[in-house]
């Protein structure tokens, strides 16, 4: 999804998180979404993989929950890793994913539906950028991304600072190292999110979370 905003809203941070409103937001918004978040300076991709190359070799197998039109396949694949797949919920922005040559596979995934319809322990890496915001049961679909990701492999995933405090975040990511999901977690401090959009600008910022599935 790499989701957070559309130019012609009048606001971004109430859109519906039903799944079907979340599919036809994005659906209708996939052919200008790249150029709007160009727009807004949106660096989130290219961070994230970055902080993953940092702990994963190229030759790693990564899922991108949430892909959307691309945007984290394509900064993935710039970092070095070639072994790519991507889920998301919109079919529109997965046709324009798959123009970017930047994915393994692309599956139509609803991923407020659990479990996923993909095998225990399948990936070394996986990344989930500006999708949390459309998932409220945050400890549930951290436990699925952990069941997904082989043991000591890598998860780097990004959450607004209004939700982070609003969902008590970091208090679910205590939970799951208490139980044994994941370890070594790493908060980062609030970053610039869409530096350029007028609604997001310095009042939502965003944070990077990356951990080590046990």
């Amino acid at each position: 999804m790499e989701r957070e905003s559309r130019s012609n809203h009048n606001t971004l941070s109430n859109i519906s998180r039903k799944s079907d409103d979340v599919a036809d937001y994005y659906d209708s918004w996939a052919a200008e979404y790249d150029e709007n978040l160009g727009d807004w300076r949106y660096q989130a991709p290219e961070r994230v993989a970055s902080l993953l190359r940092t702990r994963l070799s190229p030759d790693s197998e990564i899922l991108d929950a949430g892909c959307g039109t691309g945007l984290s396949g394509r900064a993935l694949y710039s970092a070095g890793f070639t072994t790519i797949d991507g889920i998301d919920i919109s079919i529109h922005s997965l046709a324009i994913a798959r123009t970017s040559g930047a994915y393994r596979t692309l599956q139509s995934i609803d991923m407020q539906k659990l479990p996923f319809p993909i095998p225990a322990d399948h990936y070394d890496g996986l990344v989930c950028v500006g999708v949390l915001t459309y998932l409220p049961e945050s400890t549930s679909t951290l436990r699925e991304f952990c069941r997904l990701v082989r043991p000591q492999g890598i998860m780097v995933v990004t959450q607004r600072s209004d939700l982070f405090i609003e969902r008590s975040f970091s208090r679910k990511l205590e939970k799951l190292s208490d139980e044994g999901f994941v370890g070594h977690v790493q908060i980062s401090d609030p970053q610039p999110y869409l530096p350029d959009n007028e609604e997001f600008s310095d009042q939502i910022l965003v944070h990077y979370i990356t951990c080590k599935v046990l």
